[in-house]
């Protein structure tokens, strides 16, 4: 499998989004159980609050992504969701976990 480039910036409402692969899937070191693909997003590196979006394993069962393009696109997406469900993306704290929805 090709190499992905793990990171990148999107737009969104007129601030530039900073986001990279946290982890990719696979099982998890403190049990079996298999996750899947994390990605940090965060408005400025180790400056605000990052937000941590966990996807589902069966969503990339490839354990990686197709395209980095589709990952961010997935990534903004997200991104717009937790903002809508509380993460204030220029506020400092512990990171905003956020779990998407599966892909149809």
């Amino acid at each position: 499998m090709s190499r992905l480039d793990t990171s990148g910036q999107f737009q969104l409402a007129g601030d530039k989004f900073t986001w990279s692969v946290k982890h990719y899937a696979g099982e998890s070191a403190s049990s079996t159980h298999p996750r899947g693909i994390s990605v940090r997003v965060c408005l400025e590196v180790g400056k605000t609050r990052e937000l941590v979006i966990e996807f589902d394993p069966e969503d990339y069962p490839a354990k990686r992504p197709v395209s980095n393009a589709r990952l961010a696109a997935r990534a903004q997406l997200c991104t717009q969701e937790a903002i809508d469900a509380g993460w204030i993306p220029d506020s400092r704290g512990k990171p905003f976990r956020f779990v998407a929805d599966r892909l149809a």
